[in-house]
């Protein structure tokens, strides 16, 4: 397949032309700290992640779904089994849960939800890019200060200049290499102010870039990927590390796993939800072990909404309306978050699911405060006054690495 302009742009996943090209400072110091978003899609289950095993009534509430043996979190709420390995996290209490957490707009549309939440509003048509791109916009970065594992941008990083990737041999371009690359960067060296300029001469920038502190193997080929499902998030922090190390100077990093729309045989021991649940776990894991005591590390798990409370016919769940998140990393108050009501049915939303009491942005602000030294810039979260949950410690609590 030939080169083509087309071809060149997709290389910086057409978001460049959304976020004008100005340059790129040096890469994050050593010790700098390193945000990585997690997004479920599908609709994960935060009351099969981490069922609230005192309430009275969720025994029969859950009935096939509910829980037997849960890892011990909080009084009345455990930790699905499968998420064994964020022990250290918990042992150093750097494990947060906001439960019934959410979005106010109760649509039951996974592609309309996971655009609400990624843009960071409860309507997308006057706002642009996403929130996290908005939190990032005032940093200088390195080509991959924000970076998404992914086969494809995602809208919450759109605007930022960011970079998608679904793993480093497969970010290239193939066969383009000496005089074939030179007389193409000679293409892009003119007409500054063009964004498709602008943005054929950042990717051939940054593959420069990824060559160099890599290795020249980056765009021959895809890397051996594990086949089953399951394996997402750990193979995608395998893959940010391995950039990390190099010293790409990531400051933000999303990844993201499919599979959680369990309308079947979500609570079969050994079925497709475990497998999804150890995966999570054993990423978060590995990215706290490989980074503690070297870089500060604060990751976020979210999804577009819960499931319902009650099984199905099929032995899965519904889609629902709240659900949880996971905060974890450098100064986070471990423990449970939120406003929990309970699972009684006059509790439940519409008679059904799990009500939201805790907007998404409220914790998302939090954290964004907490990586960025102070509140994020305004307009981070269109038209929202965010609570407080005190997530984190404040700084001048927190001992240096």
């Amino acid at each position: 397949m030939g080169l083509t302009r087309r071809r060149l742009l997709k290389l910086g996943s057409l978001s460049l032309l959304a976020a004008p090209w100005a340059g790129w400072a040096r890469a994050a110091p050593a010790g700098a700290p390193l945000l990585v978003v997690i997004f479920l899609r599908g609709g994960a289950d935060g009351l099969h992640l981490v069922p609230p095993v005192g309430d009275r009534a969720y025994a029969s509430a859950r009935g096939s779904l509910a829980l037997a043996d849960v890892l011990p979190f909080v009084a009345g709420f455990g930790l699905h089994p499968e998420l064994a390995p964020l022990a250290p996290l918990l042992a150093r209490g750097e494990l947060a849960v906001v439960h019934a957490v959410g979005s106010p707009h109760a649509t039951r549309s996974h592609f309309e939800a996971q655009d609400f939440m990624e843009v960071g509003a409860t309507e997308t048509t006057h706002v642009r890019g996403g929130w996290l791109a908005r939190a990032l916009g005032g940093i200088r970065q390195e080509p991959f200060g924000s970076l998404a594992l992914a086969p494809t941008l995602p809208l919450t990083l759109r605007g930022a200049g960011a970079f998608a990737m679904s793993d480093v041999a497969s970010f290239g371009l193939p066969g383009v290499r000496g005089p074939v690359r030179e007389a193409l960067a000679g293409l892009y060296s003119a007409a500054a102010h063009d964004p498709a300029v602008a943005a054929g001469r950042r990717a051939l920038a940054a593959l420069d870039e990824l060559e160099r502190r890599v290795g020249s193997g980056v765009g021959r080929g895809r890397l051996r990927r594990p086949g089953r499902a399951g394996t997402r998030i750990e193979a995608s922090v395998d893959e940010l590390l391995r950039l990390e190390r190099a010293g790409l100077g990531i400051e933000a990093a999303f990844l993201e796993s499919g599979g959680w729309d369990t309308h079947i045989r979500q609570g079969v021991e050994g079925g497709a939800m475990a497998d999804w649940i150890a995966d999570l776990a054993r990423g978060m894991a590995r990215l706290d072990s490989a980074l503690v005591g070297r870089r500060e590390l604060r990751v976020v798990v979210m999804t577009e909404f819960g499931r319902t409370v009650r099984p199905n016919g099929s032995g899965g769940s519904d889609h629902g309306h709240g659900s949880v998140m996971l905060v974890a990393g450098r100064g986070v108050r471990g423990g449970l978050h939120g406003d929990w009501q309970g699972l009684r049915e006059g509790d439940l939303h519409e008679g059904r699911d799990l009500p939201v009491t805790t907007d998404w942005r409220t914790p998302l602000h939090e954290l964004l405060t907490a990586h960025l030294g102070g509140a994020p810039p305004r307009g981070t979260f269109p038209d929202f006054e965010p609570g407080a949950l005190g997530l984190f410690e404040s700084r001048a609590a927190l001992v240096p690495l």
